[in-house]
């Protein structure tokens, strides 16, 4: 006899269970066959046990699998009773993949640098002006290390384009406005976690755009942890940030995936051994993942 053949107290249960109700009805059959005074008395007798009997059963399996820790189609999350749980009774993620790690920006929210710019009232002309000298700049990416203060980096970008201070001031005073809601991020992280996957993010952030930005970003009430780069003075694709990533969550580089949006920083996840997949839109991503053997 094969393990899924194996008679377990809860498979004992139910054969218990159909044994009586199809007993109960041959003899309700013989009673009205012979006309038996009592042929009523049965018929009623077996629907209450139609009805009795699988509670029963199913409240002896809840009770089973309460003192085992083992999960049944009886527990509160019963669709997950076909999975691999730990001793804790938590779900254990299937195939070789245990770690899901996203990037936040034009992943998890969108970055809205020309929706902020715009809000001030400039048009197309202007508001590319102001992004060649702040946004599409190397100087960008010291919002995000963390290092310079506000004002430091609000000249940077004057440098670039000397003529227009007022209007970088007061677009880049704050960064309020400059991430944008996705519905689907916090439903995404947990079905992740419901089928037993550990989620982090990995993002280069800014202080500022993360302050200006708590309601956006309360997806992040919902990862395992991860890291913001302004906390830890590194930003991708920095192999650095990476490895204190890995250290700091003890991550298993093969059974660890990325997914962002930028190429660059794939690259470098991959060069230490993770997964990755670049972000172009959700299905994509779902089916990449698919393909990893990540099921959610």
């Amino acid at each position: 006899m094969n393990g899924n053949n194996k008679m377990t107290p809860k498979r004992i249960a139910a054969w218990i269970g159909i044994v009586l109700l199809v007993g109960m009805y041959v003899v309700l059959l013989i009673e009205a066959l012979v006309g038996a005074p009592g042929t009523g008395n049965m018929f009623l007798a077996c629907l209450a046990a139609t009805v009795a009997v699988p509670i029963i059963i199913w409240i002896f399996i809840w009770i089973y699998g309460m003192f085992t820790g083992r999960h049944t189609i009886a527990s509160l999350d019963a669709m997950t009773s076909d999975k691999e749980h730990d001793k804790d009774g938590n779900v254990v993620a299937s195939g070789k993949i245990k770690t899901v790690v996203f990037d936040i920006g034009n992943v998890l929210a969108d970055f809205g640098w020309e929706q902020l710019i715009k809000s001030y009232g400039y048009d197309d002309s202007m508001t590319e002006r102001i992004a060649n000298a702040s946004v599409h700049t190397p100087c960008w990416k010291e919002y995000d290390r963390g290092v310079m203060t506000n004002e430091e980096i609000l000249q940077s970008f004057i440098k670039n384009d000397p003529e227009i201070e007022a209007d970088i001031r007061k677009v880049f005073t704050n960064l309020d406005g400059l991430m944008i809601k996705r519905d689907r991020s916090i439903p995404w992280i947990e079905a992740l976690k419901g089928a037993g996957y550990r989620v982090l993010v990995l993002s280069n952030f800014s202080s500022q755009a993360y302050e200006g930005n708590r309601e956006v970003l309360s997806f992040l009430d919902h990862v395992d942890g991860g890291i913001l780069s302004y906390r830890d003075k590194l930003i991708k694709p920095d192999p650095a940030i990476y490895k204190l990533l890995a250290d700091r969550y003890d991550l298993i580089p093969e059974e660890t995936v990325f997914i962002d949006d930028t190429q660059e920083n794939i690259t470098a996840a991959k060069a230490l051994g993770w997964e990755g997949i670049v972000y172009k839109d959700y299905q994509q991503v779902k089916d990449e993942l698919n393909e990893l053997g990540v099921q959610y």
